[in-house]
């Protein structure tokens, strides 16, 4: 049974084990990172089949110019997924989104990437966390960019420092990219730990994000998987 539609008032997030996504009896490639790529695609691959009804394989996935996986403007589908060691992440919705995921590993310098790559006040955040926690720092940031470029559809085309997040709100958890895109409507992006391990974000362009409903499934191959509509709201940081 497939999902409900997404409506302009939600967003459907997956996530699973890419190991899940094995090749079937195929011979799959030996270098780790092309075959987390394969898997991912599977993944991404049998989300799409439950919203448009066709079979995983048969899903028409196209790419636009920068790369991004897109579904032909017939479906008015938008998603992103992306995918960190063995773990997953994608979200649905009726609206742009995007998402990242990155494991919490040690970074060399976190500092010194952050001068490099973020605005000065960016990294003078990085810069005054404890050591210790420079690396976690560093990532609560890059997550948020990178979901906000994925989800506009440039990637690393765009430079970093080229925009910025600003807090409209006390309460709220979302943050405004700024500046402002050309195009209406904003976005907004929001963090969170996934897991502990993981820190992920996600972007929307959405008028109005703290009414969003975020519906949460863990999704598995064929027909494990259960509908997204029976699940809870998802619950980040306390959150709903």
């Amino acid at each position: 049974m497939a999902p409900p539609f997404p409506d302009p008032s939600a967003v459907h997030l997956f996530s699973g084990a890419l190991s899940l996504f094995d090749a079937q009896g195929e011979a799959e490639p030996n270098l780790p990172g092309r075959l987390r790529a394969l898997r991912s695609e599977r993944a991404l691959r049998s989300l799409l089949s439950r919203y448009t009804g066709l079979a995983p394989e048969k899903v028409p996935l196209e790419k636009n110019r920068w790369g991004k996986p897109l579904l032909p403007d017939s479906f008015s589908l938008w998603f992103n997924l992306s995918h960190s060691e063995n773990r997953w992440i994608a979200a649905v919705a009726a609206f742009p989104v995007g998402i990242d995921l990155e494991a919490h590993l040690p970074r060399k310098d976190p500092l010194r990437f952050a001068r490099r790559f973020f605005s000065p006040e960016e990294a003078a955040i990085v810069g005054a966390a404890p050591p210790e926690e420079r690396t976690a720092a560093l990532l609560r940031i890059w997550t948020k960019k990178e979901a906000f470029l994925k989800g506009c559809g440039m990637g690393l085309h765009r430079p970093l420092r080229s925009f910025w997040f600003v807090r409209p709100g006390r309460r709220s958890p979302w943050e405004l990219v700024a500046p402002p895109e050309p195009s209406a409507p904003p976005w907004y992006v929001r963090g969170w730990r996934e897991e502990d391990r993981f820190f992920c974000a996600l972007a929307v362009a959405h008028r109005q994000p703290d009414r969003l409903l975020l519906a949460r499934e863990e999704l598995f191959p064929q027909a494990k998987s259960q509908p997204a509509g029976n699940n809870p709201p998802l619950s980040i940081d306390g959150l709903s």
